[in-house]
């Protein structure tokens, strides 16, 4: 039961959607303006409906017809609204933090729609171990998302979803991606 509790509560867009948040209020906190925090707000709730469209649209369309099924229309939804997102900031000049937050996740997504048609790695996982890394390198006082990660792992092998070289994959795969983020350089910067 609370297996089941933890994975629903960290569904990967549940938990990208706080963790994108929290790099916008983070970003924020050195401007008063609560017209421009609505627009960026509004910026990040465009792209989620993006993303759910494809990801819906995609899913009825297709269905399992395309490998990976409906984690392939997700990562498609997730690689359209985090590009949208970067383009944004990036074009309003309005951080430094979400642009590279976002690219990490457009190549996470990219990695996704490979590996998990050939290997079934938790999807939950990735998704939290990557941007809870990139706002941890941005802040340290985001080191408690860190706990969500392995609480996942647990709780997707608890609840049957995964195995553990599966959920432990998830890990694998989040470190892959933020560790060439930081031998290129691409991390943010401690804030």
């Amino acid at each position: 039961m609370l297996a089941d509790t933890v994975s629903t509560l960290f569904t990967p867009e549940l938990f990208l959607l706080l963790t994108t948040l929290l790099a916008v209020g983070y970003e924020r906190r050195d401007t008063a303006s609560l017209q421009l925090l609505a627009a960026r707000i509004g910026v990040v709730a465009a792209a989620w409906a993006v993303a759910f469209a494809i990801y819906v649209v995609g899913s009825r369309r297709f269905g399992t017809a395309v490998p990976g099924g409906d984690d392939f229309f997700a990562a498609l939804g997730l690689i359209a609204a985090f590009s949208a997102i970067g383009l944004v900031w990036c074009r309003r000049d309005w951080g430094p933090l979400v642009p590279p937050y976002a690219a990490l996740l457009v190549v996470t997504s990219l990695i996704h729609l490979v590996v998990v048609p050939l290997w079934n790695a938790s999807s939950h996982v990735i998704y939290a171990a990557v941007p809870a890394g990139v706002l941890v390198t941005a802040d340290r006082r985001f080191v408690p998302l860190l706990v969500v990660p392995p609480l996942l792992v647990w709780s997707r092998i608890a609840t049957g979803a995964h195995t553990v070289d599966e959920a432990v994959g998830g890990l694998v795969v989040a470190g892959v991606v933020l560790g060439g983020a930081l031998a290129l350089g691409r991390l943010p910067e401690r804030g």
